[in-house]
């Protein structure tokens, strides 16, 4: 019976961990682009004080910026 239960605690706590690099490496990265990106492409009054730089430019700069501020370097 012991030897059952300290089976499914390390099951267990192998699957916690997986999951957490899974959620650290590849789900949290992937929502800060995403939000990073709607950001940019959609924050209309920064693209009005910066009206000698080309509208991609900008959404390039402040994507990369976001992903600086958010922890992620491009």
């Amino acid at each position: 019976m012991k030897e059952k239960v300290k089976k499914y605690l390390w099951v267990i706590i192998i699957m916690i961990i997986v999951g957490g690099c899974f959620y650290w490496y590849e789900w949290r990265p992937n929502q800060i682009k995403q939000r990073c990106y709607a950001e940019a492409e959609f924050d209309r009054r920064a693209v009005l004080e910066f009206g000698n730089i080309k509208r991609q430019e900008f959404i390039n700069m402040y994507y990369e910026n976001c992903l600086i501020r958010f922890g992620l370097e491009k």
